[in-house]
Formats: structure tokens, C-alpha cells, sequence
């Protein structure tokens, strides 16, 4: 499936279906994150534990996440989305997705995400920061950032699969 969405991600020139589709492409690569990520078991309640995932910020494409994530399973655990409007809000979610509204504020909104938590960010730099996986668009399609050495002190293991497919950073 992940490959599928790689190939699919072409971002079109028409602003609005580029809006759409990015929308679409990155709620895509949310909900496969999840199998393509493992966090530690203490992560979890217990096995039937939902995976959470986190928005924060300007959340235009609620939308399109809740359709295409909230509810759906994964990985043998049922997915919840929960939005944040600031940090002060911000509760531990297993996956926390920083808007581009957040720009001035990655590095709060990165230690506001706790220990173990997969950041994901849409904004330049976010990975160097210490966000372990940003989307970028290069040619017109949406590619992968991911932080290795982030992911490795939260705690969470990356497939090789997912790295491949990914320009694998320092930060």
C-alpha cells in the first residue's frame, strides 16, 4: 500500500486540487505510518489500546483525515484522531502531526509531544529540528524527511521499507 501511495503522489499545478490531493496524499501516509513504525509496547495500555494521532495547529484538512483515518485499524489497533489547537492543549498521542501553522513554534510543539511519540511536520527544516519525519514536495511530488537518530532516542524502529523509500537526515 505504501508503495502505492508513493506512486500516487504527483501534486498537480491547479491550486486547489493540489491542496486536495496533498491533503489526501499526507492522511494517506499517516494511517500507513502505522505499519511501518514500531513503538515500544509500553506505549500501550494493553493490546487492544487505540493508536492515537495527534493534529496540531491550523487543521484545514480535517476532513479528509477523519475519513480517511479516524476509526479505520491498523496494525490490529483502531485509530483516533484528536485535534489540538496550542500546545497547552496538547495531551500523548502515538503520532502528532505539526501543521505549517506551527512553524515558529517546532521546537516547543517538539518537546510539548512527549518521549516516544511519532512527530510529523510539513514544514522546512522540520526534521533538522528533531521531528523524525516531515513531508516535503520536490518536483512536484510529495516526498519523505525522516530523522533517524529522532526516532531511534523516542524509542520507535522504522522499517527499512519506509527509510528506502525516504531522503534519510541528520538533525
Amino acid at each position: 500500500m505504501l508503495g502505492f501511495v508513493i506512486a500516487t503522489c504527483a501534486i498537480p499545478r491547479n491550486a486547489q486540487a493540489q491542496v486536495l490531493n496533498e491533503y489526501d496524499a499526507k492522511a494517506a501516509f499517516l494511517f500507513n505510518f502505522v505499519k511501518f513504525i514500531e513503538w515500544p509496547s509500553e506505549a500501550f495500555v494493553d493490546n487492544s489500546s487505540p493508536l492515537i494521532i495527534g493534529v496540531v495547529g491550523d487543521d484545514r484538512s480535517s476532513g479528509v483525515i477523519d475519513q480517511m483515518i479516524n476509526g479505520k485499524i491498523a496494525n490490529g489497533r483502531r485509530l483516533v484522531v484528536k485535534r489540538f489547537s496550542n500546545l497547552k492543549s496538547l495531551t500523548y498521542c502515538h503520532i502528532v502531526f505539526v501543521r505549517s501553522s506551527e512553524r515558529d513554534r517546532i521546537r516547543q510543539t517538539l518537546t510539548a509531544a512527549g518521549p516516544g511519540a511519532l512527530t510529523v511536520g510539513e514544514t522546512e527544516g522540520f526534521a533538522r529540528l528533531g521531528g523524525i519525519i516531515n513531508f516535503i514536495i520536490m518536483d512536484g511530488k510529495l516526498r519523505l524527511e525522516i530523522n533517524q537518530p529522532s526516532a531511534e532516542r523516542a524509542g520507535l524502529k522504522i522499517s527499512a521499507k519506509l527509510l528506502s523509500l525516504a531522503r534519510v537526515i541528520r538533525d
